[in-house]
């Protein structure tokens, strides 16, 4: 049974995310799809510390989405854990313009985000739930998407 991380562990028995079927198509609900399925295997990082989906979804030189891998890493090492930053994304529209990369726009919402130490206690002030919009370059190369290129929306 799942269990959320909270100050006495880890979380347990995470779901993992399915990639829907649509999510396998070269289509706008397809890039949509795929969008959403990301910043769901992001969310199941920052419960996991498991970051090996996350990179192989995400492009070599998606600066962006390294840096949010070595940050989960960082925050998982030496025995530390995160407990919320879960994520949802309840607002996504891709535009594909012909001849041109896929871009799929998305409000991101992240519950705030607490790593803890070996014995529980934070290792640093609590970090802010968000609520803000992302911009994602999502790539089809004949057999799935890739995010090539992530920022937010200032």
């Amino acid at each position: 049974m799942y269990k959320p991380a909270d100050a006495s562990g880890p979380a347990q028995n995470v779901p993992v995310p399915v990639l829907p079927e649509v999510a396998k198509t070269e289509t706008k609900e397809g890039a949509e799809a795929f969008a959403k399925y990301w910043f769901s295997v992001l969310s199941y990082a920052y419960e996991t510390g498991d970051t090996e989906h996350l990179s192989a979804l995400s492009g070599p030189d998606c600066v962006f989405c390294n840096g949010l891998v070595d940050n989960i890493e960082t925050a998982w090492s030496d025995g530390k854990w995160i407990s919320g930053g879960r994520i949802e994304t309840p607002a996504v529209t891709a535009d594909a313009p012909a001849g041109e990369p896929t871009r799929v726009t998305l409000q991101v919402i992240q519950k705030e985000l607490v790593i803890h130490n070996p014995d529980g206690s934070a290792y640093q002030e609590a970090t802010a739930g968000t609520n803000s919009g992302s911009q994602a370059t999502a790539t089809f190369d004949g057999t799935g998407w890739t995010i090539s290129k992530l920022s937010l929306i200032r």
